[in-house]
């Protein structure tokens, strides 16, 4: 028994000669095809290092591209060179040049060796299942595809959408039932040998000229006619991400790589030296499959697809925000509070939480004017600059970023209606912010401004559909378990009660309990703003404190409430 090998190639050549020699040795027979889009000094070089292994042997060369049937014909060249030089061949492995084997090729050997009339090509078929990430699965074989994907995007795309109102459906050629699998298997030299020769081949060729990745297609549907024995896996193991490109392998990955229950696996990095060193050893050690674990290979692999997509927390790739799967990890990697409407109640109360609590306070940062209190040439940790103009230009990334220099600690910061319009919808549908919201809490910013009363009331009728359209997009991320509001009569009439609920989750156990209380803005006005604006029509929840006779002095008790500055 002989295996033999064909190596699809287009880059990287050094490696190519490497892995070729390697398997060479290895008693196997090597035909390697190398793309036509490729320096003919780089293929020459190859050719005559290579030129000392007579098991090797190099295909015609076709300009391959990505999804054309080129590719399919530049391993049909590479099979006919391969059994025309090695007749001797009971197996044919395709490869690419980015492949090594994860087990000792005399492993592999053994393993063929058990199951000499079996073909292992993963062949799907395409009316039962979806296959296809992220592209055509049965239309490929219905449609036309005239057009490159890659060179003419906007052809292919219009003339498959005309295609589709056009109703337009090839006809499939007769026995072919359109499977669909990877690209890499290892079939038997008898089944290889019926698809080459077969005297209907013009006419399966044709038919696959015009489908869309046929590579993945051609052998898979063809192998359904000619193999006496199937079984529907690759023995190349190829993970690829949501995108439909494939996983590379680093040297960090080695233990990783032998979970799988595979013979080769794809894609190596090509400076991936210690990998190349230890999987090309001649006298490496077999790889038991008894000790291999597929299923935890594919979940270590579907976790850093759903990283990738979903983000981590706190982490984000630019390419995730159109997907809107951000929004379900959230901005920052560690809880924050935001504060709604205390800036206009009380009077320096960032610098009265940041004293009281155990939270870093950075004050209103989203401010129209400025971050915070900051200057325009301060820069936060992680050299974030605190320019509005960069601040606005992507407001996510922006809170993302500047959460995550102190994600350790506790964070917390002012949000008021009249701050960037975008921050509701992004720490609305963050997990790991808990909203503290004053209703109503502009009613003193109004009251204590000195414009006319029409202007005024303007203002309230505009806050008020600010602060609607807060709540609704509060209600519309249904995290009412993270979100406190407290009307603003209950704020005004128990500021200490409203407090200590409001920051109990800032603070230990054993944190000491509140003492001095945030001084308040002026309220002189707010009962009389609060009855005008009613009297024009809008409503306001407010309750007013009833006034009652003052009580006679008791004797002072054990207990003191806190102090509440006015």
């Amino acid at each position: 028994m002989k295996l033999g090998f064909v190596i699809l190639a287009h880059e990287n050549l050094h490696r190519v000669e490497q892995l070729a020699r390697h398997l060479a040795e290895q008693n196997c027979a090597v035909s390697v095809h190398i793309d036509k889009n490729t320096a003919n000094s780089e293929f020459q070089q190859l050719v005559h290092s290579l030129a000392d292994v007579t098991e090797v042997v190099f295909a015609p060369r076709t300009a391959c591209e990505w999804g054309r049937f080129s590719i399919v014909k530049a391993t049909l060249d590479a099979s006919e060179k391969l059994l025309g030089t090695f007749p001797d061949i009971s197996h044919v492995c395709l490869i690419s040049g980015s492949c090594l084997p994860v087990r000792p090729i005399r492993q592999f050997h053994k393993f063929l060796h058990r199951n000499q009339n079996t073909d292992f090509i993963e062949s799907v078929s395409v009316q039962n299942n979806y296959w296809v990430k992220g592209g055509l699965n049965e239309e490929r074989f219905a449609l036309y595809f005239p057009f490159s994907w890659r060179k003419n995007r906007w052809l292919f795309d219009r003339f498959v959408d005309v295609q589709r109102k056009l109703k337009i459906k090839r006809k499939t050629p007769d026995l072919l039932v359109p499977h669909i699998g990877s690209q890499w298997w290892c079939l038997t030299k008898r089944t290889l040998k019926k698809i080459l020769d077969d005297p209907r081949r013009p006419y399966y060729d044709s038919y696959f000229k015009k489908s869309w990745i046929p590579d993945e297609s051609y052998f898979q549907t063809l192998a359904r006619l000619h193999s006496k024995k199937l079984e529907s896996r690759s023995l190349t193991f190829s993970k690829f991400d949501f995108m439909g490109k494939p996983y590379t392998f680093y040297n960090d990955q080695l233990d990783l790589m032998m979970s799988s229950d595979c013979f080769m696996a794809r894609k190596i990095w090509s400076g991936a030296d210690d990998l190349y060193a230890i999987l090309l050893d001649s006298k490496r050690a077999n790889q038991p499959m008894t000790k291999a674990n597929p299923k935890l290979l594919t979940e270590t692999f579907e976790a850093a697809d759903q990283t990738r997509c979903e983000g981590g927390e706190g982490r984000f790739h630019p390419g995730r925000f159109p997907l809107g799967q951000a929004e379900r990890s959230g901005v920052s990697a560690g809880d924050y509070t935001v504060f709604v409407g205390f800036k206009d109640l009380y009077e320096h109360f960032p610098e009265w939480l940041e004293r009281n609590t155990e939270t870093l306070s950075h004050g209103r940062i989203f401010a129209p004017q400025r971050v915070g209190n900051n200057k325009p040439d301060h820069h936060f940790k992680g050299n974030l600059p605190a320019e509005t103009g960069i601040r606005n230009r992507n407001v996510r990334s922006y809170l993302s970023n500047f959460l995550w220099e102190n994600r350790e600690q506790h964070q917390s910061f002012i949000y008021e209606l009249r701050d960037h319009k975008q921050v509701p919808g992004i720490f609305a549908h963050d997990p790991k912010a808990k909203i503290v919201m004053i209703r109503h809490s502009w009613l003193l910013l109004l009251a204590n401004r000195k414009t006319s009363f029409r202007e005024t009331l303007n203002a309230a009728k505009r806050f008020q559909k600010i602060e609607q359209d807060f709540l609704d997009e509060m209600a519309v991320a249904d995290k009412s378990s993270r979100l406190m509001i407290v009307e603003l009569d209950a704020a005004v009439q128990d500021t200490s009660a409203m407090l200590l609920q409001a920051t109990e989750h800032l603070v230990s156990p054993n944190w000491k309990r509140l003492q001095v209380m945030p001084k308040m803005h002026n309220l002189e006005k707010l009962d009389s703003l609060i009855r005008k604006l009613r009297n024009k029509g809008l409503k306001i929840r407010y309750e007013q404190k009833q006034k009652t006779k003052p009580k006679e002095a008791s004797a002072p008790s054990g207990y003191s409430k806190p102090y509440v500055v006015k």
